[in-house]
């Protein structure tokens, strides 16, 4: 077996130059828990994100993972294109607002091993292999385009015409330096941690083949040591540096129970004006089943380059998941035991409590 598919534990990254890219062996699991847990392939792109060059004219889309980020990006890219829903239905979301570290994303579950540092297992993962012959031949130039994202998506950002749509799930610490410095427009999403703690257990079933169950998940999740790590880190990294940035905070409860608003809200930060028909529109085109019915943004190319699905197959009908799944708010209850919501609801109060930031 090659190097790069030797079983891996994430590891800790907490963004000084002088660190950035240290680690332990791989297979040493003292790091598996913590604020930033990220595969080591991202030591590779450390420097390069920390230098990428950043425009005024930008606009960061932040997030920690299933905070309805997809949605709100695509509000965000619909408001400074013009309202080009015909690009929207085209042309792949990961190609007009790609993530930074998209290059990194590429790792699956192995299994988990326990330790005796930990009272839970600790999964391990390896590098995972893309399929990109999955692809039909019509769609050459995609399949082109996916396989440069996925190779170098610092130098698929770095190479993107102004103004620029951007996403990234990194934490505050490992953001390009110029962030703090150029100051561009940056928008965060943040979800109730019950809620993002279900939606994600479901994403990295699919998309990590993450095959635990749901209350190991949990204990990963309450113990930072799932994918990205800290979703507290992740909040709080932003919430706190709010005043040194020139971010808008949008609730996923907020999206989700006042749509029209929240697009208004979105468009004021932007600078930009719409109409009652345009926030219309856009509410519409963004309708939940309309959304999972886009291909240029339900990730069901990647799925089929991840999963090795045949052209002819449709991955979400064959597998029974998908990557835009319920978008309600509360599906905590129907998953979490009454012990398990009380235990969050715990952690949530003592990883909140004096601070200005509830859920």
């Amino acid at each position: 077996m090659q190097r790069n598919q030797e079983p891996f534990y994430l590891k800790r990254f907490d963004g000084r130059r002088t660190n950035s890219g240290r680690h332990e062996s791989e297979t040493n699991p003292s790091e598996s828990l913590g604020k930033s847990l990220l595969p080591i392939t991202y030591a590779k792109f450390a420097e390069r994100i920390f230098d990428a060059p950043i425009y005024k004219d930008d606009v960061w889309l932040v997030s920690f993972h299933r905070t309805g980020s997809t949605w709100c990006q695509e509000i965000i890219w619909l408001i400074n294109n013009n309202l080009d829903f015909e690009t929207a239905k085209t042309t792949l979301q990961q190609f007009r607002a790609p993530h930074i570290e998209t290059s990194i994303f590429r790792y699956v579950y192995v299994d988990s091993v326990k330790s005796d540092l930990y009272t839970f297992p600790i999964p391990r993962y390896k590098k995972a292999d893309l399929f990109f012959d999955q692809l039909p031949s019509s769609m050459e130039s995609t399949k082109t385009k996916l396989m440069e994202l996925f190779a170098d998506s610092v130098s698929f950002v770095e190479n993107m015409p102004s103004p620029r749509c951007l996403r990234t799930h990194l934490p505050v610490e490992l953001l390009p330096e110029k962030m703090f410095t150029v100051k561009p427009k940056m928008i965060y999403t943040m979800r109730n941690p019950k809620d993002l703690c279900i939606s994600y257990y479901f994403f990295c079933k699919m998309v990590h083949k993450l095959e635990i169950e749901f209350d190991e998940f949990c204990e990963l999740f309450l113990n930072d040591a799932i994918p990205s790590g800290s979703v507290f880190h992740h909040y709080f990294g932003f919430w706190n540096k709010r005043n040194e940035l020139d971010i808008l905070f949008i609730r996923y409860e907020e999206l989700k129970t006042n749509t029209p608003a929240i697009v208004r809200k979105i468009a004021q930060f932007l600078g930009k004006t719409l109409s009652d028909d345009g926030v219309s529109a856009i509410c519409d085109f963004l309708s939940f089943q309309n959304m999972r019915k886009n291909k240029a943004l339900n990730l069901q190319l990647d799925m089929q380059v991840l999963m090795r699905t045949p052209e002819t197959e449709d991955f979400y009908e064959k597998s029974g998941t998908h990557f835009i799944r319920k978008g309600i708010v509360g599906d905590h209850k129907n998953y979490m035991s009454a012990e398990m919501i009380e235990r969050f609801d715990k952690w949530i109060e003592k990883n909140t409590k004096g601070t200005d930031l509830a859920f």
